[in-house]
């Protein structure tokens, strides 16, 4: 039977998850602070999501075993059964699946926008030039407003940890770890496969940012 405190969590998810913490915490902060010598930072650091995003898309198909999208999955039932203290163990929790999910569409949706998006000023994203003004226009709204679900979804997985900790429960350490106390066989790290993975994702980010030189 598989132990408790098995490897959960391989190493490459483990990375792209703090990567996409601080690029997530940098591009709020840089989006947000009202400096326009930031403002290049903040592109940068949008392009770098957008590989992370394009990485995980991949990492959820052939990554490591509890990566993969087959386990994020859940259900209305399972959601409120884990606040009763019902819920079963897994890898993730039905709540964790939700916020997770919301989290992470949230960011894509910011990422996409902003390569259309517009201060009709002195910055437009690196697609801006391909699309209708509307079009554009449209993105840009949703590009200045989409950052308050975005902190909405931190502030509540923080707090989540917080709590979690208070209560003494190890889940807020899984991801130094890689540990969770379930009883579950533990995964591998596949480095072959995370490699792979970068490679295409750093030549996703590539295809945008140099779109200019071949979509003429």
């Amino acid at each position: 039977m598989p132990k408790p405190g098995a490897p959960i969590w391989d190493w490459p998810l483990r990375l792209w998850h703090w990567a996409f913490a601080a690029f997530v915490a940098f591009s709020l902060y840089s989006g947000l602070a009202d400096d326009i010598a930031l403002l290049d930072w903040h592109q940068r650091s949008g392009l770098a999501l957008l590989g992370l995003l394009v990485f995980r898309i991949g990492w959820g198909v052939w990554g490591g075993r509890y990566a993969r999208f087959g386990h994020y999955w859940t259900t209305p039932g399972a959601f409120w059964a884990h606040f009763r203290g019902k819920g079963g163990q897994t890898a993730h929790t039905a709540p964790g699946v939700v916020l997770a999910a919301l989290l992470v569409l949230a960011v894509a949706v910011q990422v996409s926008t902003g390569l259309f998006a517009s201060d009709d000023i002195f910055n437009e994203g690196p697609l801006y030039r391909y699309v209708s003004t509307e079009f554009a226009r449209g993105a840009s709204w949703i590009h200045r407003r989409l950052h308050w679900l975005i902190l909405a979804a931190v502030g509540i997985h923080l707090a989540a940890h917080a709590v979690y900790g208070l209560l003494r429960d190890s889940r807020p350490l899984s991801m130094f770890t890689g540990r969770k106390t379930v009883p579950l066989p533990g995964t591998p790290h596949y480095w072959l496969r995370a490699t792979l993975t970068l490679a295409l994702a750093i030549g996703a980010v590539a295809l945008v940012n140099y779109a200019h030189l071949w979509l003429r």
